[in-house]
């Protein structure tokens, strides 16, 4: 991630911008990538841009993405946005993780998944995206923080392969 993408999403932060026109805004250029491709196109006219940005976006996030545009960083919205949620988790003291499961975890077993990730992360708060993957023969992988953890059956199988080989 460049300096001016973390530039850029401090000052969005800053404009305390409701995080849910970002998360649309987000979404908009992820969906529909043309939309992205005209704001960068530097062959269409700035007040081109400001009419597609005043139609299209959530009306709090529109000054950001004009100026985005006057300066010519538009390429850089998605980063950008990915920097304000880094940014906002770091404030929140919150940390996302994905549980890949077969079984489907009790509510019990996920706050003591959720305990568990505060404790190594040292933040207040994770948010637990669960998915079931029936290819882990049993067990569960969390990921959070870039880093995973594996206690499910297809990793032990294939750990005792490794050591097995060798």
């Amino acid at each position: 991630m460049t300096q001016t993408a973390r530039n850029y999403a401090q000052a969005l932060y800053e404009l305390q911008v409701d995080a849910e026109s970002v998360i649309k805004a987000e979404t908009i250029l992820k969906d529909v990538p043309e939309v992205g491709e005209c704001l960068g196109n530097p062959t269409i006219a700035f007040p081109v841009k400001e009419q597609i940005a005043g139609r299209i976006f959530p009306e709090d996030i529109r000054n950001f993405i004009k100026v985005v545009c006057r300066n010519q960083k538009s390429d850089m919205l998605l980063e950008m946005f990915e920097a304000y949620h880094e940014i906002e988790r770091k404030a929140k003291q919150s940390l996302p993780a994905v549980l890949l499961y077969v079984t489907a975890p009790t509510k019990e077993q996920q706050e003591k998944m959720k305990s568990f990730l505060c404790r190594k992360f040292h933040v207040k708060e994770v948010t637990l995206s669960l998915k079931e993957d029936p290819s882990l023969v049993g067990g569960f992988i969390l990921r959070a923080g870039g880093r995973e953890f594996d206690w499910s059956f297809r990793g032990r199988f294939q750990a005792l392969s490794r050591a097995l080989q060798h």
